[in-house]
């Protein structure tokens, strides 16, 4: 019987070390931050841009993130500018790492604001799948670059 309680107690304590290191990574995985370093149009025809998006991602915590494929929107005055994905990358321990994001944008949409001295609030959005252990995680974001970065991205330089 005493080798039985002490399996089972084995097993409670990896079972909560498991549990514990996918939460400290869920938390680190809702903390990341988000960042437009630079984004270029491409092509550009009738309908759509094509945008060479780079993006930043930093890691606060003390364990690398791993991220799996990340879609998104890109929002100008709450309309839906379009969309892209980003390929999965691994965020090192208290870390930056910098990922290329093909976007296609809406030219109708992207019209009305490049012509305007105004800056419209602009909004990435979208959802994170993340490997914790061995499971995955779905973890929505939302980022509203700063008013440079909202510029730079309306008019494409």
């Amino acid at each position: 019987m005493e080798r039985r309680a002490k399996v089972i107690i084995i097993a409670i304590c990896v079972v909560a070390a498991i549990g514990i290191f996918a939460y400290s990574q869920y938390l680190s995985a809702t903390h990341l931050s988000i960042s437009i370093l630079e984004s270029k149009v491409i092509q550009r025809n009738d309908n759509n841009s094509l945008y060479n998006m780079t993006l930043q991602f930093q890691n606060p915590s003390l364990l690398p993130i791993n991220v799996g494929q990340t879609d998104f929107v890109i929002s100008v005055n709450d309309e839906n500018l379009g969309t892209g994905t980003l390929q999965p990358l691994v965020i090192p321990p208290m870390g930056k790492i910098s990922s290329s994001a093909p976007f296609t944008a809406d030219n109708t949409v992207l019209d009305k604001y490049s012509n305007n001295d105004v800056i419209p609030k602009v909004k990435l959005s979208g959802t994170s799948k993340y490997g914790i252990s061995i499971i995955s995680v779905n973890v929505p974001f939302t980022y509203y670059p700063t008013e440079q970065e909202a510029r730079e991205f309306i008019h494409g330089s």
